[in-house]
């Protein structure tokens, strides 16, 4: 799956991110953070989230997550102030604020259930010390989908 934002692509697959023609080389932690937030591109992402998805079995403090998002921005060109693609909401978290297309043939609707299956299943994996928020993510993602669809169908 490819995700095609302003001019960028971001080959899931490959974990590669273009710009134009030219591969920008990425931490892994930067390919994970710009994934993470493209799927959860309909929403304004907690850094407590961003803390737990990127990190799960480490304590770190947002020092980090600030450091990662400053990487993020500089690989796909944002600034700090411009904010084109990664927005700050201070004091929450973050938000990706490019329009982004998906080049999996897949629509939006199984894109954003087979996201909220996976975090359900990372939950419980995990032992499921955190499912009760896991389950209202499943329902949030699923609402985004049901609306996907319904634009889809042209409803």
């Amino acid at each position: 799956m490819s995700y095609r934002f302003d001019d960028h692509e971001l080959d899931v697959e490959r974990r590669v991110l273009r710009r134009g023609a030219r591969e920008v080389r990425l931490q892994p932690k930067v390919f994970e953070l710009l994934h993470f937030l493209i799927l959860h591109r309909t929403r304004v992402v907690p850094k407590q989230v961003l803390l737990h998805e990127l990190w799960p079995d480490a304590c770190v403090t947002t020092a980090s997550l600030t450091r990662l998002v400053k990487e993020a921005r500089r690989a796909v060109g944002d600034g700090g102030r411009a904010q084109r693609v990664i927005r700050t909401l201070h004091g929450f978290g973050y938000r990706f604020a490019c329009e982004v297309s998906a080049t999996d043939g897949s629509s939006e609707g199984e894109r954003a259930i087979a996201l909220a299956r996976r975090s359900l299943e990372v939950a419980l994996e995990q032992g499921a010390r955190d499912l009760r928020a896991r389950v209202r993510e499943f329902a949030e993602i699923c609402l985004v989908a049901v609306r996907s669809a319904q634009r889809e169908a042209g409803g």
